[in-house]
């Protein structure tokens, strides 16, 4: 999930490696912007229809910790990955 939005219609980014959320914004087009979030933020862009491997979609967002963490060199590993995949028979299985 990339994004949470409120009962008000606003729109939270969730950030792609620790699920940290910004605070609302109103969504353009029903997209959040870059420049509506506090600073610190940080987009991967992506067409809104792009369908990643967690079966979410559009832009993957980044907290201003954890872009402070990659800066450092540090590897992060993406919440879509950091789960076990599921296998069609219900077994939990690494993903690669």
């Amino acid at each position: 999930m990339n994004t949470v939005t409120t009962a008000a219609g606003r729109v939270r980014a969730v950030c792609e490696f620790c699920g940290r959320q910004s605070r609302p914004v109103v969504p353009v087009d029903g997209r959040v912007w870059l420049l509506d979030l506090p600073r610190g933020w940080s987009e991967a862009p992506y067409s809104p229809t792009f369908t990643h491997d967690d079966g979410s979609t559009g832009s993957l967002w980044q907290c201003p910790a954890c872009v402070r963490r990659l800066h450092r060199g540090e590897g992060l590993t993406s919440r879509a990955y950091a789960a076990p995949a599921a296998l069609p028979g219900g077994e939990a299985s690494p993903r690669p």
